[in-house]
């Protein structure tokens, strides 16, 4: 038998205690306060916006699990997950005084694994300081990489997924920490990195609608660039599947999609800026004295293919009607050579991200019919012309002068071979012709579809259709 204690003192409720502890009282304003809670922590997660809560500019300012870097200059080294590669990368980041745009630096064909060289052999973010304003993007790591997505694993264990890391990880670990938007960019590679830094701009407009390419070699999809890509690969890093894991069989249609000479149209199209350089293959001074004799012959031999390279991809993008500022320079194929051209090239660069328009419309496909009875033309934006750094020597990258200068340190970088071209000198500045056109020209502006951006309309200038299901409309937005 239980016992049940009850104090006999205890009076029960009443008056307004009473009535508010009622059942009927109390449970609804439970219910009452309970929603409004759940509310208030919905509504402060769904409003809670990435950008607003991104720290734009503020070099001083180390970021969340980043360390400051011993090159100094307020270089962060932050360490970034990329899912798509299995594997934490190391990006060295300068920070802004403001602004949301930022360079993307890529390394060579050497590319060490616990820094990158633009904070080495040469001091990025001494050359683009602080007026600048640009947040310096400097990826460590991607040796013989060609910073692209392989196929197939490099090596034994390397699972190099570049432009995924470049294109998409990347830029939102930009966006929510330091404040760099996700488009309007540049990107800047150099020696193996050159060609594709105009790949990635030609793939991915908005992200970089300016590049800058150094003596780069460009003619991949050839069996000669083939070799090169294979010979650089095997010498450098030990990967002899490289040759086909990663764009597969050489003359594939992924080669072709990776040759940045063979996609130059994309640049025009898309409004972008294309700068680039290489030296004479005459060393300075400076190199000579650096340089060890096998580096100087090395560095010679690399620099001459690359000029010719770059002479033929000057040809081939005026035949485009891109429009490129070519920057004169000489030497051999080291770090000096790209400090120079680095930071000869900072002004058109700063000025190219200023003035050149977003990228806001690609090529779309469309029904032949929605444009069959359009008025044909070509397309509306301007041919651009290729000018020259104020103030340089009219010369060809090819044939530049040799001069002395106080340069960074001086190192070498392996690189592929690329087709031999045509060895006819190019004036640095020269007005690239307008790409000759079988449609009559009018200026019309039709509303077409816009599936790359979602869209409804946008004022377009189309060309007639040939007979057939589809038919290519370029899309120029129209002011």
């Amino acid at each position: 038998m239980g016992w049940t204690v009850v104090d006999e003192n205890r009076s029960p409720a009443t008056g307004w205690s009473a009535a508010v502890l009622r059942p009927a009282v109390v449970r609804p304003a439970a219910i009452i306060i309970a929603v409004s809670v759940v509310i208030f922590a919905l509504t402060a997660l769904l409003t809670t916006d990435n950008k607003a809560q991104a720290l734009t500019g503020h070099p001083e300012v180390l970021r969340k699990g980043c360390t400051w870097d011993s090159s100094g200059n307020y270089v962060q080294n932050c360490k970034v997950y990329s899912k798509a590669s299995g594997k934490t990368i190391i990006v060295q980041i300068r920070a802004s005084s403001g602004s949301t745009q930022g360079v993307y630096l890529l390394d060579g064909m050497r590319a060490r694994e616990d820094r990158s060289a633009w904070t080495t052999d040469v001091q990025a973010a001494k050359v683009y300081d602080g007026k600048s304003d640009t947040t310096l993007v400097m990826p460590v790591g991607g040796a013989s990489s060609f910073y692209t997505d392989w196929n197939g694993p490099a090596g034994a264990n390397t699972n190099f997924k570049q432009e995924t890391f470049l294109t998409s990880e990347l830029p939102d670990f930009l966006q929510q920490n330091f404040g760099v938007a996700k488009s309007g960019n540049a990107i800047v590679g150099l020696s193996m990195s050159a060609g594709p830094a105009v790949t990635l701009a030609e793939k991915h407009p908005e992200q970089f609608k300016v590049v800058q390419a150094m003596s780069g070699y460009y003619q991949t999809n050839n069996p000669l660039g083939a070799l090169g890509v294979f010979a650089t690969q095997s010498m450098v890093s030990n990967y002899t599947n490289g040759i086909i894991n990663m764009w597969g069989a050489p003359g594939s249609a992924q080669w072709q999609q990776n040759d940045a000479s063979q996609n130059l149209a994309k640049l025009k199209e898309n409004g972008q800026v294309l700068i680039i350089s290489s030296g004479n293959a005459f060393l300075s001074p400076q190199e000579m004295a650096k340089l060890k004799p096998a580096d100087q012959i090395s560095a010679i031999l690399l620099e001459a293919l690359s000029a010719v390279s770059t002479v033929l991809l000057q040809l081939q993008a005026a035949q485009a009607g891109v429009s490129v500022v070519t920057i004169p320079n000489y030497g051999g194929h080291t770090w000096e050579n790209w400090g120079r051209a680095l930071a000869a090239g900072k002004q058109n660069m700063l000025d190219s991200l200023k003035a050149t328009p977003p990228v806001t419309a690609k090529t779309v496909v469309l029904a032949a019919n929605k444009i069959g009875t359009t008025e044909s033309s070509s397309s509306a934006s301007p041919t651009p012309t290729s000018s020259t750094e104020s103030g340089a020597p009219s010369s060809s990258a090819a044939s530049s002068s040799a001069a002395s200068s106080s340069t960074p340190s001086s190192s070498s970088e392996s690189t592929p071979s690329s087709t031999p071209g045509a060895s006819t000198d190019v004036s640095a500045s020269t007005t690239a012709p307008s790409v000759p056109s079988s449609a009559s020209v009018a200026p019309s502006a039709a509303a077409v579809p816009d599936t790359a951006t979602g869209s409804s309309t946008v004022p377009c200038a189309t060309a007639a259709a040939a007979p057939g299901p589809t038919a290519v409309a370029t899309c120029v937005p129209v002011p």
